[in-house]
C-alpha cells in the first residue's frame, strides 16, 4: 500500500491514534529509500506474536480484536476478512455456545468493517455474541462491538469515537522546497481527483465529503440495527465523535454494563444466561420490526 494517505481513504478511527499513524507513515514515505532501510534496521525489535486462535473456555470462544482494523494488505493487525471467517466458523460450530469479542482497538479503515460487522450480526441468530471493550473500543471497533448481542466495557474502559474521516495532504510546498515539480497525466480528470500535488479543488472536496457522509450513514445504520434503536437515536446515545468512559457509556445506554472480560466469560458460559440473552435479543428484534 502507499505510505501516504490519499484522498478517498476512509477511516473510522480515534483521531489521536489516526493522527499519530498518519504522521509516522507520511514521514517514512518522504524519506529516501536508503534512510528508510537504516531506520528500519535500528528500529526493528522482536517479531510481534500473531493473533492466537480463539481461546476456548468450555463452550465459550474468545476472539481477540487488537490494534488497527482493516482488510488484508492494508497493514492492519486485525484483518476484517479473517475476522469475519473466524466468526462464521464459530457460529457454525455446534460445540461453541457463545462467542466473546475481546476488543482493544482504536478502530481503523472503513473498508471491510461493514462486512465483518455483518458477520457478527448474523452469528447472533445462532448463539450469543458478546463484545467487551477491554480496555477500549473506538470507532470501527465500536462499530463491530455494537453488532454483538451485548456490549460491555471493563471498569477502566472507553468506547465511542463514532464517525468517518478522510483528508488531503498538499505536498506542493514541500516539493517546491526540494526543487521538484510533479506533472500528472491521466485518461480523465477523475483519475487524479484529490491528488496530493496541489491544493484540494472545491469539486474534489465535495466528492470526498459525499464519501464520508455515505459511509458514516452506513456506520450509524449499523449501530441502530445492532443495538435495536432508531437511526435518530444513535447520535444522542453513541455520540458523533466523542468517547465515553465505561460508567458514562453504561448510564447513556451506549453499552449494556461494566464488566471485566473474566466476568463476562463466566456469565455467558452458563446455558441459562445464553438463553436469557437470546430471548431478550429476540424481543428487541420484534419491537424494532414494529417501528
Amino acid at each position: 500500500m502507499t505510505r501516504l494517505a490519499v484522498a478517498g481513504t476512509l477511516f473510522a478511527m480515534h483521531p489521536a491514534y489516526l493522527d499519530a499513524w498518519l504522521k509516522q507513515n507520511t514521514l517514512e514515505a518522504i524519506m529516501p529509500t536508503s534512510v528508510q532501510q537504516l531506520v528500519a534496521a535500528f528500529g526493528r525489535g522482536p517479531a510481534e506474536a500473531a493473533n492466537p486462535d480463539p481461546i476456548r473456555e468450555g463452550a465459550t470462544a474468545i476472539v481477540p480484536i487488537r490494534g488497527m482494523i482493516g482488510p488484508v494488505g492494508m497493514g492492519a493487525r486485525t484483518e476484517t476478512n479473517v475476522l469475519a471467517e473466524r466468526i462464521r466458523s464459530l457460529a457454525a460450530d455446534p460445540k461453541i455456545g457463545a462467542i466473546v469479542l475481546d476488543i482493544h482497538s482504536p478502530g481503523g479503515y472503513v473498508f471491510g468493517t461493514q462486512e465483518a460487522g455483518d458477520a457478527i450480526y448474523e452469528a447472533r441468530a445462532s448463539k450469543p455474541v458478546v463484545a467487551v471493550a477491554n480496555t477500549y473500543a473506538y470507532s470501527a471497533a465500536h462499530w463491530l462491538a455494537t453488532q454483538a448481542s451485548a456490549f460491555f466495557a471493563t471498569p477502566s474502559g472507553e468506547v465511542g469515537s463514532v464517525g468517518v474521516r478522510s483528508g488531503h495532504v498538499d505536498q506542493s510546498g514541500l516539493e517546491e522546497k526540494l526543487g521538484l515539480k510533479t506533472t500528472l497525466i491521466a485518461s480523465h480528470p477523475d483519475k487524479i481527483a484529490g491528488h496530493s500535488y496541489g491544493p484540494l479543488a472545491d469539486e474534489d472536496r465535495a466528492w470526498l465529503q459525499a464519501l464520508v457522509d455515505e459511509y458514516n450513514g452506513n456506520f450509524v445504520a449499523a449501530i441502530a440495527r445492532g443495538r435495536g434503536i432508531s437511526v435518530a437515536q444513535v447520535a444522542n446515545i453513541h455520540g458523533t465523535g466523542k468517547t465515553f468512559s465505561a460508567t458514562k457509556a453504561a448510564a447513556n445506554g451506549t453499552i449494556d454494563g461494566v464488566m471485566t472480560l473474566r466476568d463476562v466469560v463466566a456469565k455467558y458460559s452458563s446455558s441459562r444466561a445464553r438463553l436469557s440473552l437470546m430471548k431478550r435479543q429476540a424481543a428487541v428484534a420484534e419491537a424494532m420490526a414494529g417501528i
